[in-house]
């Protein structure tokens, strides 16, 4: 089977969205009902499983697609969300899921809507893509509801907090890398169709690009204001 151009919501795209949003909702709903643990156990063989796809995907990227090493540094915001949420489930620091969790959402669900692939499934840079941002995902959904974690204002204001002091770094390590180094996509447009096409040309989309995701954060925790005001209001 040759794979084809990839097409945004054609009709393979919506197949892996849709899977994936089913794994992350069922498979931590399976666990939430075990003994804790149960449940402490997967979230440890969790934590060590993403941690290592991130230590080895540059490695894959580099000498299985010919990504250049400057390309495949685990800094762009899905890696660290990753990197974040698996020493989470190792450690139980609550400012790393926090983190994770704005991240992870807000950057990982825009770059499966939006992804800077070229041709879709069953290609082979199309599965390695999709197989890690989705775990991502999985894993944030498995912290959340397994484990009963959930973020609250505070949440959203470290998620802030942490995200405004990060850009920084990450901007003067693309600086340093020089092109064609583009880390948070601070210093180009990513390939293909998504949101950073209606903004000014890098770097003055920068100022938009923050305020873009404060909204999205604010957004991502809307359902769980909901939700305390109403159980606030029936009480």
């Amino acid at each position: 089977m040759e794979a084809e151009p990839f097409i945004i919501l054609g009709a393979y795209h919506v197949i892996t969205l849709l899977f994936i949003a089913l794994l992350a909702i069922a498979f931590p709903l399976r666990y939430k009902k075990k003994s804790l643990k149960k449940r402490e156990r997967t979230a440890y063989f969790l934590g060590l499983a993403i941690l290592t796809l991130e230590f080895f995907k540059p490695f894959i990227w580099h000498h299985f697609f010919d990504y250049a090493w400057i390309l495949v540094i685990p800094i762009h915001m899905c890696n660290l969300s990753a990197i974040l949420i698996g020493i989470f489930l190792l450690t139980g620091n609550k400012l790393l899921y926090e983190v994770a969790f704005f991240w992870g959402l807000g950057g990982g669900i825009m770059a499966l809507v939006t992804p800077t692939v070229v041709y879709t499934f069953p290609d082979s840079e199309y599965m390695m893509f999709f197989f890690g941002h989705g775990l991502l995902i999985v894993v944030i959904g498995y912290a959340s509801i397994a484990l009963g974690n959930r973020p609250t204002m505070s949440s959203v204001k470290n998620g802030i907090g942490v995200s405004l002091i990060t850009l920084p770094t990450i901007y003067l390590i693309n600086f340093i890398l020089g092109s064609p180094a583009n880390y948070w996509y601070l210093g180009a447009r990513p390939e293909g169709e998504n949101i950073m096409n209606f903004l000014p040309d890098p770097p003055n989309h920068i100022p938009l690009t923050i305020i873009i995701g404060i909204f999205f954060f604010c957004l991502i925790y809307l359902p769980f204001w909901v939700y305390d005001k109403f159980k606030k209001d029936a009480q």
